[in-house]
């Protein structure tokens, strides 16, 4: 997904160094880059698309969610994420539904 960064300029203009504050956000290197790394992998992924979902009929959403959940967990198993990969990818893929009691 090639998206448009919004907030370049705004980044440029910062007094403080925006890739360090990344890292302090994140709470260390190591989560900033799993974050990222799941964060690329669900913008890049067309099965978790969202510019549709309010449009959708509230029984399209349903299976939609659950076709994304589906997806989501084959995901995790081919590319074998560990627990933390697995719930950033979650969040990520920003899905509320009932099967948010079995992640």
């Amino acid at each position: 997904m090639e998206g448009v960064d919004y907030l370049a300029d705004e980044r440029k203009k910062a007094a403080f160094d925006v890739e360090a504050m990344k890292i302090v956000w994140a709470g260390s290197r190591d989560a900033f880059e799993v974050s990222d790394r799941i964060s690329k992998l669900v913008a890049n992924d067309p099965a978790f698309r969202k510019d549709n979902r309010t449009m959708l009929p509230r029984k399209e959403l349903f299976k939609n969610t659950l076709r994304k959940a589906a997806h989501a967990w084959k995901r995790i198993l081919e590319l074998r994420l560990s627990e933390e990969e697995a719930s950033k990818l979650r969040f990520y893929v920003d899905e509320p539904a009932y099967t948010d009691l079995h992640w």
